[in-house]
């Protein structure tokens, strides 16, 4: 067995002809991510010393309006590079852009840290969906099966060490220098990324490259007859427009409470504590993803995921209101972005699976685009009312009021939800929208199964086969009861003797 191959197969099941590939992508990842987590907290650290804090809500309503726009353009050039290189020549570009604003901040002008801030946005999105696009274009579904777990696993250990950077770093050579650390890890994954598709006859259409990063929303008259069409929709949207406006409310407090205690103009200082709240994100984040996510649904039920961020949101809030130190809101970032990623993305997935397979697709983009946007609008709108002095005028401490007002609206709206998917779920079963081959491991929360266990009961033969269908599809086939064997119906106790063979064989 190669050396390479030795040491990554206690970790990830990889065959010789893929180690090296493995190894690249695991390194793409990594510094990809390293590169955008050294420049996060630079771009919120530079608006805050230039224009102040409580002016981030008027530059997010900007990143809201033009980030369209950016995305067009950015197709309009792929779709005219070489398709081999075109990935590579992007990232040299961003990589170029970083160098271009170190130079700018030489001698700081107020533009260049709004167009930095906006770059920033759009920099995440786009190095996610580039890195994604050539791992589905290198392997197949099977491989990734066995990789994508470990090669996405980077892009967490890059998070911790892209704030580390910033934490040991800043105070020796300074905010502005980090810019040249993200830009040149940017060039080693322009490298990495030429490397990978020499060693493959793959070729990435512009389509390709585009499609996840040039999300589309859909329009007024279709999001109106999608949100017609399923009550359950309708609270999704809802429930993830209070996600949205409370993690803006969180984040407007920590930027706020960094200004009030650092400094306005203690760029560097503002920086490092960005970075220390980005870093306990991170190894919360993977702690969660790793450990809990999976625990909760299976245990708990979607009905106790729902409640965990909105519940966070609350109790953080009222830290806040009686403690006025800089810990309590890096506690409450770290509490949202943490759990906001981990528990309650895979929740999100959960609750679109009993709707329809016609509008599913359709209501996703609906609820992850058109909603998530407008949203943030919302939330950007309603900061400036409560910061700005022309409007309320609060301080980050009584931005709390705005947090548990929401609290209370999503909690509600949560519970609804719950009852909303379980009744929308049994009706799924009744339709056979589900369809057991495409059902995925982490969808099997506890409700969930409970509510396919009760339809092992059902007096209709169709719906006993559909259920075990879907409980083996989620691998859950030791809940499928011996007691099926009795059924009056032969086709109940032909698929359950099938069941009871494939899980006595493993």
């Amino acid at each position: 067995m190669p050396l390479l191959q030795r040491l990554l197969s206690p970790i990830v099941e990889v065959r010789k002809e893929e180690s090296a590939g493995v190894a690249l992508m695991f390194a793409y990842s990594f510094l990809a991510m390293t590169g955008y987590n050294v420049l996060k907290p630079v771009t919120r650290s530079k608006f805050i010393s230039t224009l102040g804090s409580d002016n981030l809500p008027y530059v997010l309503l900007v990143a809201g309006l033009i980030i369209g726009v950016l995305m067009t353009g950015y197709a309009w050039l792929i779709a005219r590079l070489p398709r081999r290189s075109a990935l590579s020549i992007t990232q040299l570009g961003m990589a170029a852009l970083l160098f271009g604003f170190w130079f700018l901040f030489q001698n700081p002008a107020t533009w260049a840290s709004v167009a930095l801030y906006l770059f920033g946005s759009i920099l995440g999105v786009l190095l996610i969906s580039q890195f994604w696009t050539v791992a589905n274009l290198v392997y197949d579904p099977r491989q990734a099966k066995r990789i994508f777990g470990f090669i996405g696993g980077g892009a967490s250990l890059g998070g911790i060490a892209g704030s580390e950077i910033l934490i040991r770093f800043t105070d020796r050579i300074g905010t502005n220098s980090m810019l040249l650390i993200s830009g040149t890890l940017l060039v080693a994954c322009s490298a990495i990324v030429w490397i990978i598709f020499q060693r493959t006859e793959a070729q990435p259409s512009p389509e390709a490259i585009v499609a996840g990063a040039k999300q589309k929303g859909v329009g007024v008259g279709e999001a109106l007859r999608l949100l017609r069409t399923s009550n359950h929709l309708q609270i999704i949207a809802l429930v993830i427009s209070f996600a949205a406006v409370g993690a803006a409310i969180i984040e407007q407090q920590l930027n706020m409470a960094a200004s009030a205690s650092k400094g306005q103009g203690a760029t560097d200082a503002i920086t490092i504590f960005l970075a220390q709240v980005q870093r306990w994100t991170s190894i919360a984040g993977f702690v969660i993803q790793v450990w809990l996510t999976s625990k909760i649904h299976r245990y708990l039920g979607i009905g106790f995921a729902l409640m965990v961020l909105p519940v966070s949101l609350g109790a953080s809030a009222v830290i806040m209101l009686f403690n006025a130190g800089l810990w309590a809101p890096g506690f409450a970032r770290v509490l949202d972005q943490s759990l906001r990623y981990t528990v309650d993305k895979t929740t999100r997935e959960i609750l679109f699976l009993p709707l329809a397979e016609d509008i599913k697709l359709k209501a996703k983009t609906f609820v992850d685009v058109t909603v998530d946007r407008n949203a943030k609008a919302l939330g950007a709108l309603l900061l400036l009312v409560l910061v700005k002095p022309w409007g309320l005028g609060l301080d980050w401490q009584r931005l709390s009021y705005a947090s548990l007002s929401v609290m209370v609206l999503w909690i509600f709206m949560s519970i609804r939800a719950r009852r909303g998917y379980l009744a929308a779920f049994r009706k799924s079963i009744e339709r056979r929208d589900l369809q057991p081959s495409e059902l995925r491991l982490n969808v099997a929360d506890l409700s969930t199964v409970e509510t396919l266990m009760q339809e092992l009961a059902s007096p209709e033969p169709a719906r006993v086969i559909y259920a075990i269908d879907v409980l083996e599809s989620l691998d859950k086939r030791n809940l499928v009861t011996p007691l099926l064997l009795y059924h009056e119906a032969p086709a109940v106790r032909e698929r359950t003797l099938r069941a009871l063979g494939a899980g006595a064989a493993e």
